[in-house]
């Protein structure tokens, strides 16, 4: 009786999740996406190259030197897909003064394909922004050195959700 409970149930699921719309357009996007950037290059204009590896991946190089990889998430839609580096907290809350701590935080963008133009956002949302400087308010002193009681461990990292879709970088044609 427990297993045949145990098998309707999983079937339940499996047929839940392969009728959900949402997953399959997921899906779909995944694939198209994937097909579309796969193996090709463009260079930004800051001199790097981009290039979009076969599980979507996308390694970017100055002079011949690898810099960095984003991380493949999942496409939005067939034209956009968000990606993640992991990066140092540092880097993000580089105007603290006081020791931040060496941990890795990971760091979204998304890019976005237009007539086979390649685009990327460049920074988060006013409300983002607003958090950061909420928590400077609060932890921070005008010298932006911790407050005496106060550290980094709450410290706003950005969410996928708050990247900002309207400021992009256009990078070029991915060839």
């Amino acid at each position: 009786m427990i297993k045949l409970y145990s098998v309707l149930s999983m079937l339940f699921i499996i047929t839940s999740c392969a009728s959900n719309p949402k997953i399959a357009d997921q899906k779909n996007y995944n694939d198209i996406w994937l097909k579309m950037v796969k193996g090709k290059s463009v260079v930004a204009p800051n001199g790097y190259l981009y290039t979009f590896k076969d599980n979507g991946n996308v390694e970017y190089k100055i002079n011949g030197r690898k810099r960095g990889t984003g991380v493949f998430l999942y496409a939005d839609t067939p034209n956009t897909a968000y990606y993640y580096e992991k990066l140092p907290l540092k880097n993000l809350a580089y105007d603290v003064k006081d020791s931040v701590p060496s941990v890795n935080v990971n760091m979204y963008v998304m890019f976005m394909i237009h007539n086979n133009r390649l685009k990327m956002t460049s920074g988060y949302t006013r409300e983002y922004k607003n958090k950061v400087l909420n928590w400077k308010r609060e932890n921070l002193t005008i010298y932006n050195t911790l407050r005496d009681g106060k550290d980094m461990s709450e410290y706003p990292v950005p969410l996928m959700e708050e990247v900002d879709r309207a400021n992009t970088i256009e990078f070029g044609v991915l060839r």
